[in-house]
């Protein structure tokens, strides 16, 4: 039987801060991604693994977090994961970050895998996706995962943003966490020291490379703030929600 779950004991960062010294919500996602790919290892499915068995690799397609408290600069944490069975060609990991034993975020990630060449979905039962885990049924968020409408106008364009190398990662697009700074980057930091991020969910739909050139739209509800972000040729990249 192999672990189920991962906990790894951090401190909070002066790096990882903001101007006010909480965590950012870029370094939050960091985390689920740095504590993911190091339990995939631990499983023998990270994309290394997944590459060389099966000519697949990992990628995220919606997270959602929910945030009670934002740690500060020197707390101590705990971060916590774990995999759900995968379904058809999803997969869900949990993810908590614990101050002091208490769940002060929660959130989730539903997972996808894609042929290396061909970039297209695979079933995760034609991979070497576990089967012998015993897998935990708690899930971090309850919520469904939002359902986006793309209503923006070019009233809601803020601007424009090209992708450097420095944005690529091991599946050579944009990182999950770039698309992140995106977003906040449409806020002055008086705005940003003003709110206190209560919930961030993004939707990953097209693949963005090197060298595009990305335009970053944000609408304000009742609820929150409404993003999209979207590639030269008209297709969405992302869309999120913030509040």
């Amino acid at each position: 039987m192999k672990n189920n779950e991962l906990i790894l004991d951090t401190r909070v960062l002066s790096g990882q801060c903001d101007s006010l010294m909480r965590l950012r919500a870029e370094a939050c996602f960091m985390a689920f991604q740095d504590v993911a790919s190091r339990h995939a290892t631990l499983l023998d499915i990270d994309d290394y693994s997944l590459l060389e068995k099966d000519n697949a690799l990992w990628v995220v397609s919606k997270t959602k977090v929910k945030i009670n408290e934002l740690p500060r600069w020197n707390d101590e944490v705990s971060i916590r994961t774990w995999p759900m069975g995968a379904e058809g060609v999803r997969c869900n990991r949990c993810y908590q970050i614990l101050k002091d034993g208490k769940a002060v975020i929660n959130a989730i990630t539903e997972w996808v895998i894609i042929d290396a060449e061909t970039r297209m979905l695979r079933k995760v039962e034609t991979t070497s996706y576990p089967k012998d885990i015993d897998w935990i049924t708690e899930k971090s968020v309850e919520e469904r995962f939002r359902r986006f409408k793309d209503d923006f106008s070019e009233e809601d364009f803020v601007y424009k943003r090209l992708i450097r190398s420095s944005d690529i990662d091991v599946t050579h697009h944009t990182n999950n966490v770039t698309y992140i700074t995106m977003l906040l980057d449409t806020f002055s930091v008086k705005e940003l020291e003003s709110m206190t991020l209560k919930e961030v969910e993004i939707s990953y739909l097209n693949e963005s490379l090197e060298g595009e050139t990305l335009s970053i739209y944000r609408k304000k509800t009742d609820e929150g703030y409404l993003f999209k972000i979207m590639k030269n040729d008209g297709k969405n990249a992302v869309m999120a929600f913030l509040c």
